[in-house]
């Protein structure tokens, strides 16, 4: 895996925890319906264990490897904070937490994302 591969899979990563803080800011608005929340989280969720799979698997090129496991711990990281929204849709305390975690994560990607 190349620097711009482990950008484009962190960028991806981070869009996929903005849109999830989104969800979570909707969550504790009562913006939402939950079965919504609850199938949309659970989609999003499979989205970043699907890059962390990927992330996992791919062979890093030299000098990225400490990036690329940041990266699958973000990874897992959004997975969790998504799961928190699917398994309490409805709950707006849940879904401001949610939203915080998943702002911070997206942060978090995006300094990693500049860092390649």
């Amino acid at each position: 895996m190349r620097a711009d591969e482990l950008a484009r899979s962190v960028d991806s990563l981070s869009a996929t925890a903005a849109e999830g803080a989104l969800m979570g800011r909707e969550v504790a608005r009562d913006h939402s319906k939950a079965t919504f929340i609850r199938a949309h989280a659970r989609e999003l969720a499979d989205s970043a264990d699907h890059e962390s799979e990927k992330l996992f698997d791919a062979t890093a090129s030299s000098g990225l490897a400490s990036r690329k496991a940041a990266a699958v711990r973000l990874a897992d990281d959004i997975s969790q904070a998504l799961g928190d929204l699917q398994t309490m849709p409805g709950v707006e305390r849940a879904g401001r937490e949610a939203a915080q975690a998943l702002e911070a994560l997206r942060q978090r990607a995006d300094r990693l994302s500049e860092a390649l």
